[in-house]
């Protein structure tokens, strides 16, 4: 048996409250449903199941990591702008032939038609000419402007489309942010190294305070009356005497005075 089958056996209400894991994202986790952890939340998820049921989650991490390297590119539409180009187009050509064939018979007429004087027809068939390149050239522009207002009458539906669906997302999607805050429940001397370079500093202080969640941690207190938050996840403590503790992996672990000097480098402090 997994450990994904075995948490499935267990079920996500019976993991809620025994891990403190808000129960939407248990659901998620047991359903390989990722999009609304961000990596933080899912090795800090993770790790407190493994640790918690002894259950080893690689194969779901692989899975994860697969997932959120996936990119979802949307293609383009160019079609809908061809086609109403070639609408247009094919509007205009057809209007063209019509008012060519007006003006031909048009021209026909009057140069077959009877007069009464003897002026000549050359006069009549220029100014027929003229009208209709005159005519031919406004129906040109009326149609390509008429194109224009279509394409930027289309652009902005599919603007609007996707600010409606831009908001919709927001609303059904919450916010996640990672988060380390570290809670003393009175006055506390507090040891911070900097795991990636091992640079230590210390406060007093009985008011919280966060570290950077994308990082990892060490802390040794006076005293364990204290409580953290880890991405979502309270932890609390009442230990009289001095605690040591690690930030690894968006996990935080009690850890004895020998593993703590262990990740150190050696020292105690």
């Amino acid at each position: 048996m997994t450990g994904l089958e075995k948490l499935k056996g267990i079920g996500a209400h019976k993991i809620f409250e025994r891990t403190h894991i808000a129960r939407k994202f248990v659901e998620d986790i047991l359903n390989k449903q990722f999009s609304r952890m961000s990596k933080i939340q899912f090795m800090g998820f993770t790790s407190i199941l493994e640790r918690d049921y002894n259950i080893d989650l690689h194969e779901l991490k692989e899975d994860y990591l697969k997932s959120s390297s996936t990119q979802d590119i949307k293609g383009k539409e160019p079609f809908i702008v061809s086609q109403q180009t070639e609408t247009d187009k094919n509007s205009v050509n057809k209007n063209m032939y019509i008012l060519v064939g007006i003006l031909v018979l048009g021209a026909l007429y009057m140069l077959l038609k009877p007069e009464s004087t003897s002026e000549p027809l050359s006069k009549p068939q220029k100014n027929i000419e003229v009208q209709s390149t005159k005519i031919v050239n406004e129906l040109k522009n009326s149609t390509i402007e008429k194109a224009k207002l279509n394409l930027n009458s289309l652009g902005a539906t599919k603007s609007l489309i996707k600010d409606k669906t831009d908001i919709d997302e927001v609303v059904v999607e919450p916010i996640h942010t990672s988060k380390f805050e570290v809670s003393p429940k009175s006055k506390l001397w507090i040891g911070i190294v900097d795991l990636e370079t091992f640079k230590r500093t210390q406060k007093i202080s009985s008011r919280s305070f966060e570290l950077d969640p994308d990082k990892e941690w060490l802390l040794v207190m006076g005293h364990g009356y204290v409580k953290f938050e880890v991405n979502g996840v309270e932890k609390s403590y009442r230990d009289e005497s001095k605690v040591w503790f690690s930030y690894e992996n968006a996990s935080l672990s009690k850890l004895t005075r020998s593993e703590f000097k262990e990740k150190n480098r050696g020292k105690s402090w």
